[in-house]
């Protein structure tokens, strides 16, 4: 059961444009994730994010295990 406060919190937020503009942009993109990703999206997402993070990559210490579960 929510309090009254949780409620009267509740209500602000859903009052919110910005608010929910962002949680449309979040589903527009779950929804996209969700889909089938095409070799020229994933050739432009990798552009962007090599010019966003540019300079080499860390190298990393391979793992030697036969088996490696969670």
């Amino acid at each position: 059961m929510l309090s009254d406060e949780e409620k009267r919190e509740l209500k602000e937020m859903a009052a919110s444009k910005q608010l929910r503009e962002e949680f449309r942009m979040l589903r527009r993109n779950s929804r996209t994730i969700e889909g089938r990703v095409s070799v020229d999206e994933l050739a432009h997402w990798l552009t962007i994010m090599a010019r966003v993070c540019p300079g080499d990559s860390k190298r990393r210490k391979f793992i030697h295990e036969a088996d490696m579960r969670l």
